[in-house]
């Protein structure tokens, strides 16, 4: 997906983004961002954190740096209450704007099924994160069901063009999260692989714990 329709459709959707997951995606995040373990000190990457959704559950003690391409979505975060000491940066996932080994963790969610290439914003995470560093991702993902797959491929062109609901939210519909962590030779080493399968096409999703194992 060309980047300049991702930040018209999150722009576009932003105020109501939140009752759009909360009503079709809602997934509770504070077992996402348990995951990680942080410790008080520690500097954890939100990518791209959205209306926020995941800052609630960062325990105190802890920095988080939330990006995204969408400063409309950027301003629905900046709302929440959290415990955490949070910064906001507009940055591109396939182009992050920091050092190498600038973060002790890091977490995404429903993120890399939306941009358009999730091996190099994935890579990107791995750069910007330390050796060792834990990586937690909730995403929408292609069944492993060859039947739900069959459905997912009729509504592909519509939920990348058209989004849903319309104009609002566009993601992948095939994305391949089997590919991305067992085939692209990231350095990465799989921790946990929870799917989400479910009969309804829009509602397969996946929950992934990494471990970033590069030199």
């Amino acid at each position: 997906m060309q980047v300049v329709k991702i930040i018209d459709a999150y722009n576009h959707g932003a105020v109501d983004y939140e009752q759009i997951m909360l009503r079709y995606w809602h997934i509770e995040r504070q077992p996402l961002i348990d995951s990680l373990q942080l410790q008080p000190g520690q500097t954890v990457l939100d990518a791209a954190v959205g209306t926020g959704l995941n800052l609630p559950a960062y325990p105190p003690g802890v920095s988080v740096v939330g990006v995204d391409l969408s400063e409309k979505m950027i301003n629905e975060a900046q709302k929440k209450t959290v415990a955490a000491d949070i910064t906001f940066k507009v940055a591109d996932l396939l182009n992050l704007d920091f050092a190498d080994n600038s973060f002790d963790a890091a977490a995404s969610g429903f993120t890399l099924c939306v941009v358009a290439d999730p091996v190099r914003a994935l890579s990107e995470i791995l750069r910007v994160t330390k050796s060792g560093a834990l990586i937690a991702i909730l995403d929408y993902c292609k069944s492993r069901d060859p039947e739900i797959e069959k459905w997912q491929e009729l509504i592909y062109d519509a939920a990348l063009e058209l989004g849903f609901p319309t104009g609002k939210i566009k993601w992948n519909a095939l994305m391949d999260y089997d590919e991305l962590i067992y085939h692209s030779k990231l350095p990465i080493e799989v921790l946990q692989d929870e799917r989400i399968e479910n009969p309804n096409p829009f509602l397969c999703g996946c929950q992934l714990l990494l471990r970033n194992l590069k030199g």
